[in-house]
């Protein structure tokens, strides 16, 4: 897919979207470094989804040259980023940027990674994600779905330092990709016209970023990463605890609906059986529906299983000190 790129960027309008919620401290730090940013064409729109922490009045009293489109509280990442997009388009941008709230960028993110887009006729391009609290320490340069395991939205290079990727591969200025985070993507508006909107139906707030670029794919449309504009994503390092989001549950079962079936749960398994359904090649989709749902969902009670198991058979040591005593005392027996 091709389409006229002026030779003058600053002509191009883009607007980074950002969705939040009730994020009042996360979401100010980051309008406060992006305000930074030396392209001046550039619209920001705040998603907000009725947060009840006083987020818009911080934007509506420090923030005025904000744009500030209001959802509900049931609009999670997709539905929230849509309505961005909705507003952005409507408002005659010709990029949009979709990035989250704790993030960090350098002050002339935008302008590289437009310049880059412009330059080579990309029309999907997605940004190197470092570990904030780490800077080299990769989160990502891309995703993929490897269709016969349980990892159908893997993390490319995740948790590799910068100078252990191939050096031939740092040295591209991009590369193509078969999907991305949503953390850093610059998409240009023919795609919108061509495929739609994220899928807020079937991906309401995990893998709809993934499930986009896919769809891109099937329409002709190539996604690339550049291993040079970097995000700084503001999350738990490898091996640092997550923070708890999810409520607290009164019963096994209300916790075992809450995991595997609400849209915020980052293990709800429509989303994957969606993607398998509609995207894995066909000779692979039984073996993915297995390892990729099934065995996926039943890891976590496997895995109690095995614990308990263990506490009840005894250990390597033991069985050898029993299997020790039990040769020596057959050994007497044979020589009395």
């Amino acid at each position: 897919m091709s389409f006229h790129l002026s030779s003058q960027n600053s002509k191009s309008l883009v607007a980074a979207v950002i969705p939040c919620r009730n994020r009042r401290v996360i979401t100010k730090r980051f309008l406060e470094f992006f305000n930074q940013q030396t392209y001046r064409n550039l619209r920001v729109v705040i998603v907000d989804a009725n947060s009840s922490d006083g987020t818009q009045d911080i934007l509506l009293s420090s923030f005025p040259n904000v744009d500030l489109v209001s959802t509900d509280d049931d609009s999670y990442w997709t539905a929230s980023t849509n309505r961005g997009i909705e507003f952005a388009l409507a408002e005659g941008c010709d990029y949009i940027l979709t990035i989250n709230d704790d993030s960090y960028v350098n002050p002339s993110y935008v302008e590289n990674l437009l310049s880059l887009a412009q330059d080579n006729h990309l029309c999907i391009l997605a940004s190197r994600i470092d570990f904030f609290k780490a800077p080299g320490l990769i989160w990502s340069l891309g995703s993929y779905s490897d269709w016969g395991t349980r990892d159908l939205f893997g993390l490319s290079y995740h948790a590799t330092w910068e100078d252990s990727i191939p050096s031939h591969l740092m040295c591209e200025e991009f590369w193509e990709i078969t999907a991305a985070p949503g953390n850093g993507v610059l998409i240009h508006k023919s795609v919108f016209e061509t495929i739609g909107l994220y899928d807020e139906v079937n991906t309401p707030h995990y893998h709809a970023d993934s499930e986009f670029v896919m769809r891109a794919q099937l329409s002709g449309i190539k996604a690339y990463v550049s291993p040079k504009i970097v995000v700084y994503n503001d999350c738990p390092l490898p091996g640092e605890s997550l923070s708890p989001s999810e409520p607290r549950f009164q019963n096994r079962v209300q916790q075992f609906f809450y995991t595997f079936f609400h849209k915020k749960s980052h293990l709800t398994l429509w989303p994957r059986i969606f993607v398998i359904s509609k995207y894995c090649p066909p000779k692979q989709k039984i073996k993915a529906y297995i390892k990729g749902v099934l065995i996926f969902a039943l890891e976590p009670v496997i895995s109690k299983m095995k614990l308990r198991v263990k506490k009840v058979l005894p250990s390597k040591k033991s069985l050898k000190r029993i299997f020790s005593r039990v040769t020596n005392k057959f050994i007497f027996v044979l020589w009395r």
